[in-house]
């Protein structure tokens, strides 16, 4: 007797045809209810190769990525994967890079869960078609679960990854004729995050020697500029609006109180890089929200609202002065 083909299931339909392939394959069962007179379905199944199942989930690779390193998982499984493995927390680049809208998929750099090298992933549009032209009852069946599947997904999708850019700008100015002040860099703090809709305020903390040691800002930019002559670390602590936290271990309490907060991060002035203009280091941070990121869109529109009517009366009685970001 021939050797049976591996499967995963040892019940198969006798009106499916045997499968001739050498290939590793297992058997899915459609679930089927009953007829209207009590009646058992027909027995669907269909033979599944190794190949087109999810290395995390062991089913159906269902909306497939492709990882730079060759291997094919599901949209869902690679996201959820490379936000609990983030590879570095920061990465110093230049300071004029341009953001870019982030991916949670192609855009966080992962070791892979199947061969543990650094990798990214890109959606797979030709395999998707490919797989549900090849398994039509399996691709539906795993539509359908995706469906169903909404709530657990709602709170995976809770944790959201935001990216964050911290740095500085210098430039060499001469140093004053005739003069002791050997202040010659002219240096400009930033904090930028991708989402600042979500922020609350950032606490810039300067070394202690300065007038002003601790700033506080509640709008974007979260920015400081100062003359000085030489480096050192700055602290800037970033606060989340009420309703969301850090996962992070180094999250601390907010100034109100709320769990995880405030985030503290450090960057040391830097003089040198890419030709004394500075750097930023681009970090990529997970955030834990309690309510729906779309209602957050909505609830930011209406507090930029209500400010503009607030600028625009204390404009008409000539209260109103911007805000100075030095």
């Amino acid at each position: 007797m021939a050797p049976q083909t591996r499967t995963r299931q040892a019940r198969k339909s006798s009106q499916h045809p045997p499968n001739n392939s050498s290939r590793p394959s297992r058997v899915v069962k459609i679930d089927q209810s009953e007829d209207q007179n009590g009646n058992e379905p027909e027995d669907l199944t269909e033979d599944i190769d190794d190949d087109d199942l999810c290395p995390i989930c062991q089913m159906l690779l269902h909306e497939p990525v492709l990882t730079t390193c060759g291997h094919s998982l599901c949209n869902f499984c690679m996201a959820t994967w490379a936000s609990t493995s983030l590879a570095a927390p920061m990465t110093i680049v230049d300071v004029d890079e341009e953001p870019v809208p982030f991916d949670p998929v192609s855009d966080l750099e992962a070791r892979c869960p199947m061969c543990r090298t650094l990798t990214t992933a890109k959606p797979d549009e030709q395999r998707s078609s490919a797989l549900e032209t090849k398994y039509p009852r399996a691709h539906l069946q795993r539509l359908q679960e995706s469906s169903s599947s909404q709530p657990s997904k709602a709170t995976a999708s809770s944790i959201q990854t935001i990216t964050v850019h911290i740095g500085n700008r210098h430039r060499l100015v001469p140093a004053p004729p005739n003069g002791p002040s050997q202040n010659q860099h002219d240096w400009h703090f930033f904090v930028q995050p991708s989402r600042t809709d979500i922020i609350e305020e950032v606490h810039i903390h300067l070394h202690p020697t300065f007038r002003q040691p601790h700033i506080v800002r509640t709008r974007p930019p979260y920015a400081i500029s100062r003359l000085g002559w030489g480096f050192f670390t700055i602290t800037a602590s970033i606060i989340l609006k009420a309703g969301y936290s850090w996962v992070s271990e180094e999250a601390e309490e907010a100034p109100d109180g709320a769990a995880k907060g405030a985030l503290p991060l450090e960057w040391t002035l830097d003089f040198d890089g890419f030709g004394g203009k500075g750097s930023m280091g681009r970090c990529r941070l997970k955030v834990r929200n309690d309510k729906e990121w779309g209602r957050t869109d909505r609830e930011q529109a209406r507090d930029e609202r209500a400010r503009r009517r607030m600028v625009r009366a204390y404009e008409d009685d000539g209260r109103y002065e911007p805000v100075d970001e030095e």
